[in-house]
Parts: C-alpha cells; sequence; structure tokens
C-alpha cells in the first residue's frame, strides 16, 4: 500500500535525514478507524503487525520480558520507522505489476477486458464456478479427471464465498454421480493443492477417478504420504482429520472451511463431499513442485510409471487432442446426463 494511503497510521518525522529522504515512523495516536486500517492491510502479510513488533524486539539487544522493563521502555518498542515515501510507492507498484502479470497470463482466468476465455476448456459453465479437464498426461488410465475452478481469480479455495461453495459441492456430487455410473463403478477423490501461495495461482479443485478398491485405500495412501512430508518437528499438526471433524465433530460441510487456515499454504484431500485430511505446509521449498505431491500418491497407488507421474503438460489454444477429450467426456462417458449446470440453461 502506498504511504500516501497511509494517512494517520504514520508521521513524517521532523528531522533533516527524516525531511531530505522521506522517512516515517508509526503513529502512536492513531484513531480507532486508523488502527482498524492498519490491522486490514497488514492481515494479508505472513505474521501481519505482530511480526513486525516481533522483529523490534530482536533489534533490542537489552530486551527483558518483564513488566517493568515493557512499562519503561513501551513507547521505544512501539515505534518502527517505514520505509521511505519512495521505497513504499515502488513496492506497491511491484505488486500490483507482478499481480497484474499473472492475471495476463493465467490460464484459468477470463479476461473480460478483451472477451478471451480462459485457456483452460470450458466443460461446464456455472455462475461463479466451472468445469473443466486437467492437462495431458492425465495420472489415471481412466480419462476422467476433472478440475472445478472459480470464476474469479482466488488464490486458495479458502477465499471461496458461500455462493461460489454452493457450486463447488454441486460439481462435487455431479462428478460423484457421474463417476459411480460409468463401467466399472468408480470412485472418486477430490483435492487442493494451495502450497506455493507465493506463485498467486489460480485456486482449483481437481477430482480424480479411481476402481472402488482404491478409493476405500486411498485415505491409508495419504496419510502415510502426509505423515512422512515436511520436517519432522512441525509449527502445526501434521493431520487435520476434516473428515472426522464433518462427521463425529458436527461441522457438517463446514469441516473445511473451519479447520484450514486462509493465510498458510496448506494441502487438503477430500474422501467425502465433506472432509477428508489437511495438511499446513512449514516449508514451501521442500513441497513438490507443481501438483506431484498428489500426482506421486496416485500414480503409486494404480502403478503408473514415474515418466507419467512427473510430466505436467500446460493449457494452450488451440489444442485439437484436448477439445476431442472434451468432447469424449462429454458425451462418450455421459458426463451431460449428469451435469447441474442444465438447471440454469431451463427456461423453467
Amino acid at each position: 500500500m502506498l504511504a500516501g494511503g497511509r494517512k494517520g497510521e504514520v508521521n513524517a518525522i521532523e528531522n533533516k535525514r527524516g525531511k531530505e529522504r522521506g522517512l516515517v515512523e508509526e503513529n502512536e495516536d492513531m484513531s480507532i478507524e486508523d488502527m482498524v486500517r492498519q490491522e486490514k492491510r497488514t492481515r494479508g502479510q505472513f505474521g501481519g503487525g505482530g511480526r513486525a513488533f516481533a522483529e523490534r524486539i530482536a533489534k533490542d539487544a537489552k530486551f527483558d520480558n518483564d513488566l517493568d522493563y515493557l512499562d519503561e521502555n513501551a513507547s521505544k518498542l512501539a515505534k518502527h520507522v517505514q520505509k521511505s515515501d519512495i521505497n513504499l510507492r515502488n513496492t506497491a507498484i511491484e505488486d500490483f505489476q507482478k499481480m497484474k502479470r499473472i492475471l495476463d497470463t493465467c490460464p484459468l482466468c477470463h479476461h473480460e477486458d478483451t472477451s478471451t476465455p480462459p485457456q483452460a476448456p470450458i466443460v461446464s459453465l456455472a455462475t461463479r464456478v466451472f468445469l473443466t479437464l486437467p492437462t495431458s498426461p492425465e495420472i489415471t488410465p481412466y480419462g476422467l479427471c476433472a478440475s472445478i475452478v472459480p470464476i474469479q481469480h482466488r488464490l486458495n479455495l479458502l477465499e471461496c464465498d458461500d455462493d461460489e461453495w454452493e457450486e463447488i459441492r454441486n460439481f462435487m456430487k455431479s462428478l460423484s454421480r457421474f463417476y459411480y455410473d460409468q463401467k466399472p463403478k468408480l470412485s472418486v477423490i477430490f483435492y487442493e493443492n494451495a502450497a506455493h501461495e507465493g506463485r498467486k495461482r489460480h485456486a482449483s479443485m481437481e477430482a480424480i477417478a479411481l476402481p472402488l478398491k482404491f478409493g476405500a485405500d486411498a485415505p491409508a495412501f495419504f496419510k502415510e504420504a502426509i505423515l512422512a512430508a515436511d520436517e519432522e518437528w512441525t509449527q502445526h499438526k501434521k493431520l487435520i482429520d476434516t473428515l472426522a471433524k464433518a462427521t463425529t465433530g458436527g461441522l457438517g460441510k463446514l469441516a473445511f472451511r473451519r479447520s484450514m487456515v486462509t493465510n498458510l499454504p496448506y494441502f487438503h484431500v477430500w474422501f467425502s463431499l465433506d472432509g477428508g485430511l489437511g495438511h499446513i505446509v512449514e516449508d514451501t521449498r521442500r513441497w513438490p513442485k507443481g501438483d506431484l505431491f498428489a500426482r506421486e500418491i496416485i500414480g503409486g497407488m494404480l502403478d503408473v510409471s514415474a515418466e507419467i507421474v512427473k510430466r505436467q503438460g500446460r493449457w494452450r489454444r488451440p489444442d485439437p487432442e484436448m477439445d476431442k477429450r472434451v468432447q469424449t467426456f462429454r458425451s462418450g462417458k455421459g458426463w451431460t446426463k449428469f451435469d447441474w449446470t442444465s438447471v440454469l440453461m431451463d427456461p423453467q
């Protein structure tokens, strides 16, 4: 955010050095409105205001965690010299330009200004969410993988509102019926990989069709892989059992949204419509790139070759092969019969 947009949160430093460099310091006499604005501004940052306060303590070599010291040095601990107006402005501009580049090149975004559809094919379109097919090669040999995607560029599914989640669940229900209608019958798991938040990728939920026997074994495979992931000692619980919270915990369909944290990188897999297993990713640098974590687990279950597991393609238009896959999915596999979005087009 620009320094000019933080009026009330900061004061100009009234000395020669401060005036020349445009330095500012935190305003200790902020109004309630200014405090609320500062809280909203720092809430999306890693650590927010608490992290900034911790950094000020870390720089104080004489810090002592007792009430007398805190009382005597409250003013000094509260002060936090901000970057110059120019640096703040440049930081804001760089963040804006980075996000603009991401949105301009996002293969899942609708570009309304140019009326350009997403590069990913649209299999079914609702009002806030659409269904597409993942890039090839698919991790399963059934040609029945799908992706549920919010139309708005969300960084993870926890950012979606109630209306978006209603449509997401409609797609989950329809896909579950669709897979079970195949011959032989198939079960389905859904997962979201929101581990690399810094890349600001468009959020999506992946739907993977599995034979019924593998669908029953999937929780054990994912549990073992999650427990082996990340470092041995972690700040957060390695396993967040949203399925248990949905059933015995009484949270129902809200289990995922009430158990996971929006501002932390995570991975979550659904074994039912209401829940499954979640994991907070402590070190994103150690987490497998792209979609490799889930692909390795599923590939190991189905004995898929390592070459297919590690190869992750990209959407591109035009793509005759993808167009053929979409047509097969709709008609050959019978998705049209289960597509809930058809009611949106029904004049009745």
